[in-house]
């Protein structure tokens, strides 16, 4: 049968060789000029790729580990001891082992013991989400770990991360963060990152799909998805109109036994034409909400800091992390250079996403000289910068009840996007395991 996979990021492209694999003919329409995603990777010159958005693996990313041995690339991925700190109080603490917590002094003692003690119990607890779906994080931190240690520690990475609906976010969201980083050695975390970028996973999973009769069309999104699975192709270059698939001129239409959504909720809604889903179906899907990812990376000629990952727990910076990529992989990789990611997630409509590379640098600058005050805007040599709009579902106490089936009302038509990773977060080894998930679905309509 023909089946059209729309997305080729990694869960589309994995949904598409499961449905290979089991002997169908899959075409995989991509909006970007590029495989991957929100793990997609560009040309930052001199041969060397990185990924748009900063990516690592934790040691309990089964499912990615999983494909790497499956393709044939035993040896791609690597493990490297990590580097992470807190910033609030004018400096970054160190914040990767008990240690590390029971030195941080913006804690009374008391509240570091309690924090670790309820980590701990998480980490090493039965992992039933139940009770942490029922609950917001406020709350949850509040009762067991004190008040002190949502005032100084959980309070501002929430609000970073969520702004105005800090205090709605479950706790499970924080639970699973706790329980996906505990990894097999309590005293190092060790992170993974692939030896040539993430684009050879996804140039594997494209020959795979290719050998198997597919095509794999970048820079080709779906436009419109019509009853009988009449996929109407957008025209190369659709991607510089944005992300509603309304906006763009279209190709011939090409007919399908099936199709595989793998857009956000928004998108899928607006390629979906009349007839093609319930509406009762369409209102389940938007009744979550997305936060934007807006990340600026760059290129500077000294190192800004000594830890690949600050968390930024202090409210009067405008940004929520700094990912340092070149102190996890030595600068020597990329012929010395070194790379610098800013992360910041954003209700839409926010000013900062309108702001192009340079604006944005001029507006973070007394953020990074507040973590760095030697840092001067002359160490910038390139800056690149990328915009998600359906980055981060908010998750909300009841989120299960939100979540749309991959199957839809539709026989044959199925939605698979960020919004269905649950109880966990959004993620590259998620999407491995939502891609299989996908395609299972899909193949149990199939004759």
């Amino acid at each position: 049968m023909r089946i059209a996979v729309l997305g080729a990021g990694v869960a589309g492209l994995v949904a598409a060789l499961r449905l290979t694999q089991a002997g169908h003919t899959v075409d995989v329409y991509e909006r970007w000029p590029g495989l991957g995603g929100q793990a997609a990777t560009l040309d930052v010159g001199q041969g060397h790729l990185l990924e748009r958005y900063y990516h690592h693996l934790f040691s309990t990313d089964r499912h990615i580990a999983a494909l790497y041995d499956e393709l044939g690339m035993h040896d791609e991925l690597e493990w490297l001891s990590s580097s992470v700190a807190y910033f609030t109080q004018g400096r970054q603490w160190p914040f990767v082992t008990p240690m590390d917590l029971l030195r941080f002094k913006p804690l009374p003692p008391l509240a570091r013991v309690r924090v670790g003690a309820a980590v701990l119990a998480i980490q090493r607890g039965p992992g039933n989400p139940a009770p942490f779906e029922r609950v917001t994080a406020r709350k949850w931190i509040e009762r067991y770990m004190g008040r002190d240690a949502y005032r100084a520690l959980w309070g501002p990475l929430l609000r970073g991360k969520f702004g105005e609906r800090a205090d709605d976010i479950a706790m499970v969201w924080l639970q699973n963060k706790f329980r996906l980083r505990r990894g097999d050695d309590a005293a190092e975390e060790k992170l993974g990152y692939p030896r040539h970028s993430w684009e050879k996973l996804f140039e594997a999973l494209r020959d795979r799909i290719e050998q198997g009769g597919g095509r794999v069309l970048i820079d080709r999104p779906a436009a419109r998805v019509e009853p009988g699975f009449i996929v109407t192709p957008g025209a190369p270059g659709s991607f510089r109109r944005g992300h509603d698939p309304r906006d763009y001129d279209t190709l011939e239409p090409e007919r399908y036994d099936a199709v595989l959504a793998t857009v956000p909720s928004d998108v899928f809604e607006q390629l979906a034409a009349p007839g093609l889903v319930t509406e009762h179906y369409l209102a389940k899907a938007r009744s979550i909400e997305y936060f934007s990812a807006l990340c600026l990376l760059l290129e500077l000629d000294r190192q800004f800091s000594p830890y690949y990952w600050t968390n930024i727990g202090d409210d009067t910076l405008p940004f929520v992390g700094l990912i340092e990529h070149t102190n996890l992989i030595d600068p020597a990789r990329y012929g010395g250079r070194r790379f610098l990611y800013i992360a910041n997630y954003l209700p839409r409509g926010h000013e900062l996403l309108r702001l192009d590379a340079a604006e944005l640098l001029k507006r973070y600058t007394p953020g990074l000289r507040a973590v760095n005050p030697d840092f001067d805007r002359t160490w910038v040599k390139q800056s690149w910068l990328h915009r998600e709009p359906a980055a981060q579902p908010i998750v909300t106490v009841g989120y299960r009840e939100k979540i749309p089936p991959m199957k839809t009302p539709r026989r044959g038509l199925v939605l698979a996007n960020t919004t269905q990773i649950f109880p966990e977060d959004r993620g590259t080894n998620y999407a491995v395991r939502e891609g299989d998930q996908a395609a299972a679905a899909l193949l149990d309509w199939l004759p």
